[in-house]
C-alpha cells in the first residue's frame, strides 16, 4: 500500500506531503483543484513517460517520491531480491523528472530502468481511469482477464499450446521461404553450381598459402641465400676457422680449470656447450647449401598459384580457409535447391501433422477456458446485479479463429443492459453510468485475484447518481476490505462512506498558483460532502443531509 506521497515542482504543485492510510481514501475539490495532478504524480512511480512539461514553470527538475508497504507482498519482495536491491518492509520509490527532458527512476536508493519500475510497481498497485476503462472494452484484453481469473489452473495446458504454435509457426515460415525460391532459386542453383566447381578445381588445401609464401620468398632471393650460406659455412670450416679456435680454446679451459682445481668448470661447460653448437650450425648450413637449388619453373607455378588464390579471395570476399567452408556451404545448398520440391512436399507434411496437434492443444485450452468463463460469468453477473444493473444479462462469448498465440478461440465479454436488449460489445455501450458500473465490477473481481495491495480510482463513478452512486459506494468500500482504494471522486456517497477523505484545493502564494491538501474530519467533512451534495451553495438542509449520510455510513460499517 502507498503510505506517503511527495511531490516537488510538479505542474502546479510547489511541496506537497500527502500521508494516506489503509482503507478507502477520497479525494475531492472544486474542478481545476489538482486532483488530476496528483493521478499524474502517482503515474509517474509506477512508470509512466515523463514529459518535460511536467516540471513546474521555471525550475529545473520535479521529484516525486512514495513510500510503500511491501510487507505482505512477496511478488515485490522477489523482485526487489532478484535486482539486488535493498530489502525492508517498506519500499521507497523516487521519480526525478528534469527540464531537459530526462529522467531518473530510484527504488530504495537505487537507480533501475523504467521497464523495471513498471515490472515492480504493476504488482503492487493498479489506476484505473480513463484510459484504463478503454483498455478493458477491447475484446483482445478479455482473454487476458480469463487467464488472470484462472489463476494458473490450466497454465500447463497453456504452455504446451503455446510452444505448439510457435513450432508450427516456424514450419510455416520455414515453408514460406522455400515456396518463394522459384524462378530466382534456378537462376541461384546454376550460380552456385559455377561457384562451386570453380572452387573444386582451385583443389585449395589448408595451410598452402603460408607455404607458398615462404617458398616463394625462398626462390626469389636464391642468390641472396646463396652468398650468404656461403659466408656462413666459410666461416666455420675454412682454416682458422672459428670452431677450430673453439677447440683449442677449450683445450686450455681444461689444463686451467685442471691447475685451479674446478675453478673454470662451469665456464669449460658453457664453451663446450659453445662449440657443439657451432659444429651443429656447419652441419645445418652446409646442408641447406648443398640443398639450396634455384627452380625457375617452380617459382613461377608457384607465383601462378598464389595469384590464383589471391583472385579467389577477392572475389568472393574471403579468406583462403573461407573459401574451403565455403565449399561445403554451397554443396548444402545445391543439395536443398535440387531436392526442393521433395522437401517441400515433407514440410507440408509435417505442417499438416503439427496443425493437428496444434488444434488439440487449442481445443483442450478452450475446454478450460469455458469452464472458468462460467464462473467468471456468475461473479460479474452478482456484481453488475449489486450495481442496481438487476435485469442486466452478461456473457462471455467464444468464437472460432486462425490460430494464434492466444489460442484457438477468441473471446469477447458482450452484455444486454436492459431485459429485450440484445447483447452487445462492452464497446458499444453508450451509457457513461452503466460503462462505469461495469468497469468497477470488473475491478471488484480482479482487484482481489491480482494481488495488488492499492488501486487508485481516477472517476471511474462518472454519470451515476442516486441509489446507484451509494451501490458504487458500497463496491468501493468492499473493495477496500482487502486492498487499500484511493479514490478521485464527485459523488457525496463515496465521500462520505470512505474512511479518509483529502480535500484538495488550489490558491494564490506569491503570485504563484499552488495546490494543497487538506485531511477532512468532522464539520469540515460534513460541508465539503454537503457542497458535493449541493453542487453550488451549502444549505442547513445539505448539511442535515450530508450528516446524515455519513452517519448512515458510519453506523453501517462500525467496527
Amino acid at each position: 500500500m502507498l503510505q506517503t506521497l511527495s511531490i516537488r515542482q510538479f505542474a502546479i504543485i510547489d511541496e506537497l506531503d500527502i500521508e494516506i492510510k489503509d482503507g478507502l481514501t477520497v479525494l475531492s475539490g472544486e474542478t481545476g483543484a489538482g486532483k488530476s495532478i496528483i493521478i499524474d504524480a502517482i503515474s509517474m512511480l509506477i512508470g509512466a513517460r515523463a514529459s518535460q512539461n511536467l516540471v513546474r514553470h521555471g525550475e529545473n527538475k520535479a521529484v516525486i517520491e512514495g513510500v510503500f508497504d511491501i510487507d505482505d507482498n512477496p511478488a515485490v519482495q522477489s523482485l526487489l531480491t532478484e535486482r539486488e536491491i535493498e530489502l525492508d518492509d517498506y519500499m521507497l520509490v523516487k521519480r526525478e523528472i528534469m527540464k531537459s527532458g530526462k529522467s531518473l527512476c530510484k527504488v530504495n536508493n537505487q537507480t533501475v530502468t523504467l521497464t523495471e519500475l513498471k515490472l515492480i510497481m504493476q504488482e503492487l498497485l493498479d489506476i484505473h481511469g480513463q484510459h484504463e476503462t478503454q483498455h478493458l472494452l477491447k475484446s483482445k484484453y478479455h482473454i487476458r482477464l480469463l487467464d488472470e481469473f484462472s489463476k494458473g489452473r490450466y497454465q500447463a495446458v497453456f504452455d504446451d499450446y503455446t510452444e505448439t504454435f510457435k513450432v508450427y509457426q516456424e514450419k510455416k515460415e520455414e515453408l514460406r521461404k522455400l515456396e518463394q525460391k522459384d524462378e530466382s532459386l534456378l537462376q541461384r542453383l546454376d550460380l552456385i553450381k559455377f561457384q562451386h566447381n570453380e572452387l573444386i578445381q582451385a583443389k585449395l588445401v589448408p595451410g598452402e598459402v603460408s607455404n607458398l609464401k615462404e617458398e616463394i620468398k625462398r626462390l626469389q632471393n636464391f642468390e641472396k641465400l646463396n652468398t650468404e650460406l656461403t659466408k656462413a659455412v666459410s666461416y666455420l670450416s675454412d682454416e682458422n676457422n672459428i670452431i677450430d679456435k673453439m677447440f683449442d680454446f677449450n683445450e686450455s679451459l681444461k689444463e686451467i680449470d685442471d691447475v685451479l682445481t674446478g675453478e673454470y668448470s662451469t665456464l669449460l661447460e658453457e664453451a663446450n656447450s659453445v662449440y657443439y653448437l657451432l659444429e651443429d650450425a656447419k652441419h645445418r648450413l652446409y646442408d641447406e647449401l648443398t640443398s639450396n637449388e634455384y627452380d625457375e619453373h617452380l617459382l613461377n607455378e608457384m607465383e601462378s598459384r598464389m595469384n590464383m588464390i589471391q583472385q579467389l579471395e577477392r572475389k568472393y570476399g574471403k579468406g583462403h580457409d573461407e573459401l574451403i567452408s565455403l565449399i561445403t556451404e554451397l554443396e548444402v545448398e545445391i543439395n536443398q535447391i535440387e531436392n526442393l520440391e521433395e522437401s517441400t512436399s515433407n514440410l507440408k507434411e509435417e505442417i499438416k501433422k503439427q496443425y493437428e496437434r496444434l488444434m488439440n492443444a487449442g481445443t483442450k485450452l478452450s475446454k478450460e477456458r469455458r469452464a472458468d468463463a462460467s464462473q467468471l460469468r456468475s461473479k460479474i453477473l452478482d456484481e453488475i446485479h449489486h450495481l442496481e444493473m438487476k435485469s442486466a444479462n452478461f456473457e462471455i462469448a467464444f468464437s472460432k479463429i486462425q490460430p494464434n498465440l492466444s489460442g484457438i478461440e477468441s473471446i469477447e465479454f458482450m452484455i444486454s443492459p436492459n431485459k429485450g436488449e440484445p447483447m452487445k460489445s462492452l464497446d458499444k455501450i453508450a451509457s457513461g453510468g452503466e460503462l462505469s458500473r461495469i468497469m468497477l465490477a470488473l475491478k471488484t473481481i480482479f482487484a482481489e485475484n491480482r494481488g495488488q495491495t492499492a488501486i487508485l480510482f481516477d472517476e471511474v463513478d462518472t454519470g451515476v447518481s442516486g441509489r446507484v452512486a451509494q451501490k458504487m459506494a458500497e463496491k468501493m468500500k468492499q473493495i477496500a476490505a482487502h486492498i487499500q482504494v484511493i479514490c478521485i471522486s464527485h459523488l457525496p456517497q463515496v465521500a462520505a462512506i470512505s474512511d479518509h477523505h483529502l480535500y484538495i484545493e488550489k490558491h494564490e502564494k506569491d503570485d504563484r498558483t499552488v495546490t494543497t491538501v487538506t485531511e477532512l474530519t468532522g464539520e469540515h467533512k460534513v460541508r465539503e460532502v454537503a457542497r458535493m451534495i449541493s453542487g453550488v451553495e451549502v444549505t442547513p438542509l445539505t448539511l442535515d443531509h450530508a450528516a446524515e449520510l455519513i452517519a448512515q455510513n458510519k453506523e453501517q460499517y462500525k467496527g
